[in-house]
């Protein structure tokens, strides 16, 4: 016969088992190891909340405070210094047209006093023989090294970029026009001028951004180089110079715009002063 289990404590009569004892030590201690332990500070959190909330806010609560206080603060001083800085903002306005209206006022004098020593050195000069010598050398040198104005025969030449420009080749370059008033010289040019700006030893031609620049003066298109010359001679020996080679290229590979014609009377005004640095007697070793 098969023997029969043991009979259980429930069937004996007798009090039930543990849980641990009737699911096993292990899997009570996995199921119920963290609950008791939650439990139990759940419970002090509950019976001390109220104490730690409020020690816990205490701190933010303070620098709310403070924060507004600072805002106020700041408020205050920025309207009490609002007049203030209006009132030095106006000052500072009236200050720089004061300064500019002075400016102003000196370079009308500067001009006015070079007009009187011009006319004084005329007069002196001409009162003698040897300074009218002198006045005709001043006269010839002037002309020459652009510092003054002179009038005369010679030739205009007209260049501009191609109609249809979309490449870079098709516009006229700095190089272009340097290029063009070296032949002017070289062909016998007196005085030269860019669009009204007077050329002398001392000028440049420079691309500055998109435009060309002349003493430091931007000139726009077209470009009308004016030369004091020969006007029988000056534009066969411009054809004939390298310049007028390389123009005579851009016109018929780029179709650059350029053209030449004889001129009876051309006036060029004198370039900007040149402030004088350094001079020595003449014949001197210094």
């Amino acid at each position: 016969m098969a023997e029969q289990a043991p009979p259980s404590v429930a069937q004996r009569g007798g009090p039930p088992l543990p849980e641990h004892a009737r699911v096993g030590l292990l899997d009570y201690l996995t199921a119920h190891s963290l609950d008791e332990d939650y439990a139990h500070v759940a419970r002090r959190r509950t019976a001390a909340g109220g104490t730690r909330a409020r020690v816990r806010h205490l701190p933010a609560v303070v620098v709310l405070v403070l924060l507004g206080m600072l805002v106020a603060t700041a408020a205050v001083q920025t309207a009490r210094s609002r007049p203030a800085t209006a009132s030095s903002r106006e000052s500072l306005i009236t200050q720089a047209k004061d300064r500019r209206e002075a400016l102003d006022d000196a370079r009308r004098q500067v001009a006015a006093l070079r007009v009187s020593v011009a006319r004084g050195r005329e007069s002196v000069l001409a009162a003698t023989g040897s300074g009218r010598a002198v006045q005709a050398e001043l006269a010839r040198l002037g002309g020459a090294s652009g510092a003054a104005a002179v009038t005369g025969p010679g030739v205009r030449v007209v260049v501009d970029d191609s109609p249809t420009a979309t490449t870079e080749r098709q516009v006229v370059l700095d190089k272009d026009l340097q290029i063009l008033v070296n032949g002017l010289w070289v062909s016998g040019a007196e005085a030269v001028a860019i669009n009204g700006q007077r050329l002398t030893n001392l000028s440049s031609i420079r691309e500055a951004g998109e435009a060309i620049t002349v003493n430091l003066r931007s000139l726009s298109r077209p470009y009308v180089v004016s030369a004091i010359g020969d006007p029988d001679q000056l534009p066969a020996r411009f054809i004939e110079s390298a310049g007028g080679s390389w123009w005579l290229n851009l016109q018929a590979v780029y179709n650059l715009q350029f053209s030449i014609s004889r001129e009876q009377s051309l006036s060029l005004p004198a370039a900007p002063a040149v402030t004088l640095r350094h001079a020595r007697p003449r014949g001197g070793s210094r």
